[in-house]
């Protein structure tokens, strides 16, 4: 090895950093959670703004014991959704949004299906709303309540900009670090309006316990950041794990 590099591996060790080349952390965000998740587990994982079900395949691949619960608010893509996964006995589909609180709520639905959100579109954005519909939503701590589930593993949420929204219905859950790990996109660009800032859902978590992993898959915008997608960890379930 070079020496230089050893040398910087080894005063990083002494105040608590693991320095790695290329192939460790930060490439994939799937393989980066299966570093942390517990081996010989059956973990649970929240797929929320599961669209028609394209995360739910690498999921399952990544974590083949797992327990997939799928949130998608847009009846026909739910409709989608469903014919996805109906085989497969590990996922559970719900027609439901998730937010900051329970209750109805319009959807704006867009000619892009994966565009649609709670959020209207602005100069970024792409497609157009075709349709608005009023739909039901509930938050991550009422629906592991009703369904008796003590901790979830992984919290995805792909829910164009609404993804502090989601983390606000969670409150219960991330205070009594019973999350273990929260993978979310996250848009930087105008994509929507009334996006919360990057240093918002930033702050969300680091006061809630958890800390950065990495981010991943940086889009671009006309020669700007427009979306990526980030994984937090929570400190407790970190020192599970290690």
């Amino acid at each position: 090895m070079n020496p230089l590099k050893e040398a910087i591996r080894t005063i990083a060790a002494k105040v608590g950093y693991d320095v790695r080349s290329t192939g460790s952390l930060g490439i994939s965000p799937f393989a980066d959670m299966r570093k942390f998740v517990p081996v010989a587990t059956n973990p649970l994982i929240l797929d929320i703004g599961a669209n028609v079900g394209q995360s739910v395949g690498r999921f399952r691949k990544a974590f083949p014991t797992g327990i997939v619960h799928s949130f998608e608010p847009g009846p026909e893509t739910f409709k989608a959704l469903s014919q996805n996964v109906e085989p497969d006995e590990r996922v559970f589909a719900w027609n439901c949004a998730v937010g900051a609180s329970a209750g109805q709520q319009t959807f704006q639905e867009n000619t892009n299906s994966d565009m649609s959100s709670f959020l209207g579109l602005s100069t970024t954005g792409w497609g157009e709303v075709n349709r608005q519909t009023v739909v039901e939503m509930t938050t991550v701590d009422r629906f592991l309540e009703s369904n008796s589930i003590s901790h979830v593993d992984i919290l995805k949420s792909d829910t164009q900009g609404y993804e502090l929204e989601v983390l606000k219905g969670a409150e219960e859950a991330m205070r009594e670090n019973r999350i273990g790990l929260v993978y979310f996109e996250f848009i930087f660009s105008d994509m929507y309006k009334h996006l919360p800032g990057f240093d918002q859902v930033f702050r969300h978590l680091v006061d809630r316990n958890f800390s950065l992993v990495a981010i991943y898959d940086f889009h671009y915008q006309n020669r700007l950041a427009s979306f990526a997608d980030v994984l937090f960890i929570n400190r407790e379930y970190y020192t599970k794990t290690s």
